[in-house]
């Protein structure tokens, strides 16, 4: 560049000035005049320290390119493993809520049924092993006969909340059931299995105080 050539000629000739006065100066004190040889490194204008309105572009930072590849494959391992896990919660969680939803459905059916006096109904709501017993049909509906007329019949019914148990193709739930001619409700609690054609079935029912029984354990009506 012109400019700053010219000002590094004029530094090296300033210095040169001053250099000769000095060496003229210690002459006259009684010191023998020795010209001093410059080194070669001096004459290169490399060498000159460089002045302070020269900026200096300072040198560019290395870019480590391959580390924002490793964040980002690393990035997308784990949002993949989170979104899998997230589907599958979602799918399984799906899947209990179907199940619940359907074994409710029928467990409320057959509730249903016996409120409105529909035995035959209310038979076609049990499975296996409930049904396997030769006249079991006719026997279901003899004793559901039996607790109307001595308990009265079934006038209300509700799920209890935080009673229900689903494991593998199993459903099990109470119910708070209020009979007409009883002065306070009962809890029966129905067990209901997916059968093969994903039917919910009942497959057992207990009231308080009494296996196998559709009305709480009280001295039978004379």
């Amino acid at each position: 560049m012109p400019g700053r050539r010219d000002r590094d000629e004029e530094s090296q000739e300033r210095y040169e000035e001053d250099f000769a006065e000095f060496e003229m100066a210690d002459g006259a004190n009684g010191h023998r005049y020795r010209p001093r040889r410059r080194s070669a490194a001096w004459r290169s204008p490399a060498a000159w320290p460089p002045p302070d309105d020269v900026d200096v572009e300072p040198e560019p930072p290395r870019r480590r390119k391959w580390r924002w590849w490793w964040l980002a494959i690393a990035a997308l391992v784990i949002c993949g493993i989170c979104g899998f896990m997230g589907t599958f919660a979602a799918v399984n969680l799906g899947i209990g809520m179907s199940l619940s939803k359907d074994a409710a459905v029928t467990a409320s059916n057959f509730l249903a049924a016996l409120g409105t006096q529909d035995y035959a109904q209310a038979y076609r709501y049990l499975g296996p092993p409930m049904t396997l017993q030769p006249g079991a049909q006719s026997t279901f509906i003899a004793q559901a006969q039996r607790y109307d007329a001595c308990f009265g019949t079934v006038v209300d019914y509700k799920q209890v909340e935080g009673t229900t148990v689903i494991q593998d193709n199993t459903w099990s739930s109470t119910y708070e059931v209020t009979r007409s001619k009883l002065q306070r409700s009962y809890r029966l609690t129905l067990t209901l299995q997916e059968d093969s054609n994903h039917q919910w079935r009942i497959v057992d029912y207990q009231s308080e105080g009494a296996d196998n029984a559709l009305a709480p354990s009280q001295p039978a009506c004379q």
